[in-house]
């Protein structure tokens, strides 16, 4: 037309982007005449904005995609700027068009697709984010039971401790009891020994005297001869007899008060004896319960050391060294097991709080998928009325 061989050409357009700002959009392109056609191609196009302080600024197509720029700029979609904003005139009866390709031009301007895909990738990391939290929620579950295990444990360990110091308390008092009736049975064994001894030389006099009477009951009728002193010298033999048997039997009567006293204490001791005896089998008995609760406290420790892999408390005696070993070592692991529990749960809160985040952020996008849906069906709309006037 202008019988040239070559023509550039420019388009200018003007516009406020979507923050109110004016916009200018310059592209340039040149035509060439060629022998059986004419050859068009895109030169550079350039974008200039003015800033907040009303400086110009520029950018070309060298450095940035003026296509996706513009779609930046005027907040829609390609879809919308081809099929609605810029529509040429022949294609303005799209609406109109067939189903399958109706469908199509919809689907482009509204993004079904993107925001099908985009809830279809919600409900996925939300399946993924509800089976994570049921899995911690299962771990908390468990650790739960583990840290009132661990506060049983600990109870135990406490009741334990208390009553292994009621034990040793009631040892020590059992042993300041027994040492005052050890002692008061060893002086009744010997006050018994010396009643025994006592009543041996009793039945020793005794039989004496029965041999004496029966003696002098024998010489009494075995006599066959009288005395033949004088009256004196019989009435001297016969004082000094009777001054020995008065011996004899002041003797014996002196040995029969003393047996009836020592019989008294021997009553008296045999009475404190059977005390003591009682005393003595109601302290054995404490003893017996004692080692029970020893036996007891002695299984308690080989099960949890076995439970918690304890090493030393298999099959040997539980000496005190190894009690308060076995304690240290519950000590530790329950501290041990605190800590994990603290730790993984702070780390479960952790990781709820990013959950938390990570779905308010998809809610978000959510919502501004349906926002931008709604500006798309809404333009839609009204470019449809537009035509149709």
């Amino acid at each position: 037309i202008a019988h040239e061989r070559e023509v550039k050409g420019q388009v200018r357009l003007q516009f406020s982007d979507v923050s109110g700002k004016q916009c200018i959009v310059q592209r340039s392109m040149v035509a060439t005449q060629k022998a059986k056609k004419i050859e068009t191609r895109t030169l550079d196009g350039v974008i200039t904005r003015r800033n907040a302080a009303g400086e110009k600024q520029s950018i070309n197509s060298k450095c940035a995609d003026l296509d996706k720029e513009m779609i930046t700029y005027l907040g829609v979609a390609k879809p919308v700027l081809e099929n609605v904003i810029f529509c040429h005139q022949e294609d303005s009866n799209w609406p109109l068009s067939e189903g399958k390709t109706l469908k199509e031009k919809f689907d482009a301007i509204f993004a079904s697709t993107r925001y099908v895909k985009a809830l279809e990738n919600i409900r996925k990391l939300k399946q993924d984010q509800d089976g994570t939290l049921k899995m911690h929620k299962q771990d908390l579950q468990y650790l739960k039971l583990h840290k009132d295990k661990a506060a049983q444990l600990e109870e135990n360990l406490k009741e334990l401790e208390g009553r292994l110091a009621a034990s040793m308390q009631s040892v020590e008092d059992i042993k300041i009891k027994l040492d005052p009736i050890e002692e008061k049975l060893d002086q009744i064994a010997k006050r018994s020994n010396e009643i025994y001894k006592v009543q041996t030389e009793i039945t020793k006099l005794q039989s004496e005297k029965k041999q004496i009477d029966k003696n002098a009951k024998e010489i009494q009728e075995s006599i066959e001869n009288e005395f033949q002193g004088s009256d004196e010298a019989l009435r001297r033999e016969l004082a000094e007899f009777q001054d020995r048997v008065r011996e004899r039997n002041e003797t014996l009567k002196e040995y029969e008060g003393h047996q009836a006293e020592l019989s008294q204490q021997l009553s008296k001791y045999n009475k404190e004896k059977s005390a003591l005896l009682v005393e003595v089998g109601r302290l054995e008995h404490e003893a017996e319960g004692h080692a029970e609760n020893i036996e007891k406290r002695d299984s308690f420790i080989r099960q949890y050391a076995e439970e918690y892999q304890f090493e030393g408390f298999e099959r040997s005696d539980i000496t005190d060294e190894k009690y308060k070993s076995f304690l240290e070592n519950i000590r530790s692991k329950l501290d041990a097991l605190i800590n994990d529990t603290k730790c993984l749960k702070a780390d479960y809160e952790r990781k709820e709080d990013d959950l938390q985040k990570k779905m308010d952020e998809l809610r978000d996008t959510k919502t501004k998928l349906e926002q931008n849906e709604k500006i798309k069906r809404d333009m839609v709309v009204c470019k449809i009325s537009q035509s149709n006037v």
